[in-house]
């Protein structure tokens, strides 16, 4: 399928992203940094507001998310629409949980993982790949211009995945940086900070 542009963002740093939390359908402020972070994005969201003065903002209705569109967007007329399907993933019991505590309670999970967000995808009782990747897919298929999301890091990754044609365990890998914002169009990446 041929996509528009998208503009994706993270949120900012979150206390619990400090804190070594996994958040999922959970919530934490964000912190100090969080905040400059949005306000970074908001900059770079200029020369995008200037080629697309009406270019649609969606965010996960997740407080972290929300926050950071309004910092982001502070000085923009322009409204956001909150969207479930750019939500984070859900990790089930383990929403909230530190890592920590999950590497000793499921250390083989823990072990199996190559990052946090590949241990979400792994909770016995989370919401896991095909309900993601069908809730991403089923969102990128409604948009029929360039649109600018604000999202989470695991739920970004997805997106970016499918947007570039890359297989499940590639998504895995892919960075999810806070304070810039992910350009694609025609399956090509561009970060810019």
């Amino acid at each position: 399928m041929t996509y528009p542009a998208f503009y994706l963002l993270r949120h900012g740093q979150t206390k619990w992203n400090i804190a070594g939390r996994l958040q999922g359908k959970l919530d934490s402020s964000l912190t100090e940094t969080g905040r400059v972070q949005a306000q970074q994005q908001g900059s770079l969201l200029t020369p995008i507001f200037e080629q697309f003065p009406d270019i649609p903002v969606i965010s996960s209705p997740q407080g972290r998310a929300l926050t950071t569109a309004q910092i982001a967007l502070k000085k923009r007329g322009n409204g956001v629409i909150a969207d479930e399907r750019l939500r984070e993933i859900s990790a089930g019991a383990w929403d909230g949980a530190y890592l920590d505590t999950i590497e000793q309670t499921h250390g083989h999970l823990y072990q199996q993982s190559r990052n946090s967000f590949e241990l979400m995808f792994l909770a016995p009782d989370g919401e896991g790949e095909e309900a993601v990747l069908k809730r991403c897919r089923d969102f990128l298929n409604q948009q029929r211009k360039p649109t600018i999301l604000i999202t989470h890091g695991a739920t970004l990754c997805v997106l970016r995945g499918i947007l570039r044609g890359m297989a499940f365990d590639e998504m895995l890998d892919l960075s999810h940086e806070q304070g810039c914002i992910y350009a694609i169009e025609n399956g090509e990446e561009t970060i810019l900070r």
